[in-house]
């Protein structure tokens, strides 16, 4: 009898332990059965009347892998970054790394009808998986940034009247440093905006010769300055979407085109007023790997070939990685992924992206060998504990 309440209670426990696993939200997306080019630029034009504003207008990028490539695996592909720049302002001033998601992308694809592409998606990065990549902790920070989100998804669904949805979910961690961060130390210049200038201009070059493209740009201290906005926490503070085409070819048209939500990359760069300091981040291709569910090697490593690249070109512009103690791991809090709504007419579509943790160097799988041994050991307490207090009856 008390052998079989102690297997019930280890039983018990053991379930508890494999619910403590993190998981979250990678995006909800919504459809429109077709391809409603109309439909979305006309929506795209309607940001500014809710504060938001389309950075770019990256559309069809379908027809230039194919023009390069000469792989057409998409009807279509189109990248928004957008970004509500007032709003933006008080959370980068309290932190910075906001700058990772200004902009952030609304993605809207299409497979093709041989890969039962028979809809358009549309959707973005979830909040809360962005607000944990970039390590956000301040809950009036976290509310801001999830109500401006929200905002932009109502006018999504009331331009675009979406008839299906679907949520992409992912199981385990982000990775240990969704962020990269580095700093670049220099003299101090003349005339700062002479200094930017020269540096976006070396920048640009140079990440253009291994075939990067900007395919953006947002001078945020220029515009809070137009706009008559305090900025002045920051002598300068832009932002440069950067994109490898050869690298979203082999992932987006090569059947992870949802892995779009996290593309063009938002590279921030930033000086503290009075500072001879230039910060950059970004988030990493770590963060896709562990929640898109691509798990081909191939790709994979080609992903990670081209993201070491980026911290390379970085380095060689004089930046150097940050502390790690500088740089804080915010896991996705643990929660039950809920059904999507069913739209008023068709069933609902959902769709689960699996993916498990990627261990990145010794360092965290040490780590997580180590947590592993310390659950082992509490449980193993625990069912101590238990056993002892039966035995006391």
């Amino acid at each position: 009898m008390k052998l079989k309440k102690i297997s019930t209670i280890v039983a018990s426990l053991l379930l508890s332990a494999s619910l403590a696993t993190a998981s979250g939200t990678l995006a909800d997306l919504h459809g429109t059965k077709g391809q409603p080019d109309k439909e979305l630029g006309a929506m795209v034009k309607k940001l500014n009347s809710i504060g938001f504003d389309a950075v770019g207008k990256n559309e069809h990028i379908e027809t230039h892998y194919y023009n390069k490539y000469k792989e057409k695996n998409l009807d279509l592909l189109n990248f928004y970054p957008v970004v509500d720049k007032e709003l933006m302002r008080e959370l980068l001033l309290s932190n910075p790394d906001f700058g990772a998601y200004a902009p952030f992308n609304l993605l809207a694809f299409k497979k093709m009808a041989k890969d039962g592409g028979d809809t358009t998606w549309y959707g973005h990065l979830d909040a809360d998986t962005m607000l944990n990549i970039i390590g956000a902790k301040d809950e009036a920070n976290k509310k801001k940034f999830k109500e401006m989100v929200a905002k932009l998804d109502k006018l999504v669904v009331a331009e675009m009247k979406p008839t299906v949805e679907k949520k992409l979910t992912f199981d385990g961690d982000l990775p240990t440093q969704p962020l990269l961060k580095m700093v670049m130390k220099f003299d101090e210049p003349d005339d700062i905006e002479e200094f930017v200038e020269e540096f976006v201009m070396k920048h640009d070059g140079l990440f253009a010769k291994k075939e990067f493209i900007i395919a953006g740009f947002l001078d945020l201290k220029f515009e809070y300055d137009d706009l008559d906005l305090e900025f002045d926490k920051y002598d300068a503070y832009w932002v440069s979407s950067l994109c490898h085409f050869g690298f979203s070819n082999s992932v987006f048209n090569h059947g992870d085109p949802h892995a779009g939500v996290f593309a063009p990359c938002s590279v921030y760069f930033y000086i503290p007023k009075g500072k001879n300091e230039l910060h950059v981040g970004y988030a990493t291709v770590d963060n896709w790997i562990s929640t898109t569910g691509i798990k081909d090697k191939k790709k994979t490593a080609y992903m990670k070939e081209i993201s070491n690249s980026v911290e390379k070109t970085l380095g060689e512009l004089g930046f150097k990685k940050e502390s790690s103690s500088s740089v804080k791991k915010e896991l996705l809090p643990v929660k039950k992924v809920q059904k999507a709504k069913e739209a008023p007419k068709p069933k609902e579509v959902t769709e689960a992206v699996q993916s498990t943790p990627v261990v990145t160097g010794s360092a965290d799988l040490n780590t997580q060998i180590a947590e592993l041994k310390a659950m082992i050991i509490n449980l193993s307490k625990d069912v101590k504990s238990v056993k002892k207090i039966l035995d006391e009856e």
